[in-house]
């Protein structure tokens, strides 16, 4: 693949953005309503098969983008976000699966994916709003 411009690399990362902020906020949702026990696991596991598959979109589309040389960091930070929230999803997909019998592993697991989710949160933030400006200049 040939090198993108910055202004489409810009507008590519925009686009990842979007679609990985909509994800976090599913993986949000659905992390809220099992620790409030208002989901069965039948659900929950619908609901994030088809967030880990959204994610996971949004990754190898992104990854394969070829970076002009003044963007190659950035880049590398939003991949590296999209990992810390696949990492979060799939401590959640761990939550769903442990049978009740493993209580203290699945509430390790809900939490560890929390965490990450927060972790993501963090990294998410000056992610986006760089690209922000960058689109503006």
């Amino acid at each position: 693949m040939s090198v993108l411009t910055r202004k489409q690399f810009l507008k590519r990362s925009k686009t990842c953005i979007n679609e990985t902020g909509n994800q976090a906020l599913l993986i949000s949702e659905l992390i809220n309503l099992e620790k409030e026990e208002k989901i069965d696991n039948q659900e929950a596991y619908k609901k994030i098969k088809g967030i880990m598959k959204g994610v996971e979109t949004a990754f190898f589309r992104y990854e394969v983008l070829s970076p002009p040389d003044n963007c190659v960091s950035l880049h590398l930070k939003i991949l590296h976000s999209l990992i810390t929230l696949q990492e979060s999803i799939a401590a959640n997909y761990d939550f769903v699966v442990f049978s009740d019998d493993h209580e203290k592993e699945k509430a390790e697991k809900l939490e560890e994916s929390r965490t990450l989710l927060d972790k993501f949160r963090l990294e998410f933030r000056p992610i986006t709003t760089e690209v922000d400006s960058l689109l503006i200049k």
